[in-house]
């Protein structure tokens, strides 16, 4: 039993087999289980065998990739920048300092290609040698003035009945708005009764204007831009729900954020008839001022009279623009 003197002993049984063995075999028996026991006792490392790892909880999984993969040096990031940034030639490419303005990604119209359009539509403001030009630039510069005394940029447009020309006004004034350099105009046709901006200027049948106005249309979408004082907004096709689009509140944040993007000095909106329809009374609280239309050969005193009712304590009235004076 000297053999196993050597041993620890503690927490070791003998093996059936070792404890029933009798004679000269028991010698031989108990060496060799001392044996099984040094190596089942021995280091791992004395037997050439791989120790078993250590259970270790895994670390979070960016931990993890941060030691494995090192985070390159500011030097390296932009030593990488910079050769992305070069072409095959051998040239830097230029990064815009800012982002292009919305006004700029407006789909441009020329204006040139219309010119036969706008004779016969009576659009005089695009024709300087017409005597009634030198008048919408003169109502052009009044309404500047008035404007800008008063911090004001947006101006409704309307008549007190249909066939006073208040389309013909609108569409004139703002071209001769746009002659004015550096400046923006934004005309917007919220006649939805009887649309006649698309059809005055020759650009039919592009925008959606009740896409934009519920917000599902964004701006560089919807309007055109003729040259680069000049944007439009057409209505295409009659609406009856016109007047309840004008009083959702969802229009006045869609043109409010029109006019946040877009920056016009002015902004024309075209509407129905004030006496005939409730369209101008709803979107009252989106303009500034009102600009009446009245024509010389139908429009009445009691008219402009019941107009003034409608405005009053509601908007400014900015003036009246009478057509086919005498």
């Amino acid at each position: 039993m000297r053999d196993f003197g050597t041993g620890d002993l503690d927490g070791f049984a003998l093996e059936p087999s070792l404890s029933n063995t009798a004679g000269t075999d028991t010698q031989d028996m108990t060496q060799q289980g001392f044996k099984r026991f040094r190596r089942k006792n021995r280091p791992a490392e004395e037997l050439g065998e791989q120790p078993v790892p250590a259970v270790v909880s895994p670390e979070p999984e960016e931990e993890a990739v941060s030691q494995s993969t090192p985070k390159p040096e500011p030097d390296q990031l932009q030593e990488a920048l910079q050769e992305t940034l070069l072409l095959d030639q051998g040239e830097r490419i230029q990064l815009p300092a800012h982002p292009p303005e919305i006004w700029d990604m407006l789909r441009q119209v020329p204006l040139g290609v219309r010119k036969g359009a706008l004779r016969r539509a009576g659009m005089v403001s695009f024709f300087r040698t017409d005597p009634a030009a030198g008048k919408f630039d003169h109502l052009r510069t009044r309404l500047l003035q008035a404007l800008k005394a008063q911090g004001w940029n947006r101006v409704a447009v309307a008549a007190p009945t249909s066939g006073c020309g208040c389309t013909f006004t609108t569409v004139n004034l703002a071209l001769s708005l746009a002659r004015v350099p550096e400046t923006r105009t934004i005309l917007m046709d919220l006649n939805h009764r009887q649309p006649g901006v698309g059809k005055a200027l020759d650009i039919a049948g592009v925008g959606d204007m009740p896409g934009f106005l519920a917000g599902r249309v964004p701006i560089e979408r919807h309007l055109v831009r003729c040259g680069d004082t000049l944007a439009v907004g057409v209505t295409a096709q009659p609406d009856d729900n016109a007047s309840e689009m004008l009083h959702d509140s969802l229009s006045a944040s869609t043109l409010n954020q029109m006019c946040e993007e877009l920056r016009p000095d002015v902004v024309l909106y075209d509407l129905p008839p004030v006496l005939e329809h409730d369209d101008l009374m709803a979107f009252l609280p989106q303009v500034d001022g009102v600009l009446l239309v009245a024509d010389g050969t139908r429009t009445t005193a009691d008219d402009l009279a019941a107009c003034e009712r409608v405005l009053e304590s509601q908007t400014q009235l900015l003036g009246v623009v009478l057509n086919r004076g005498r």
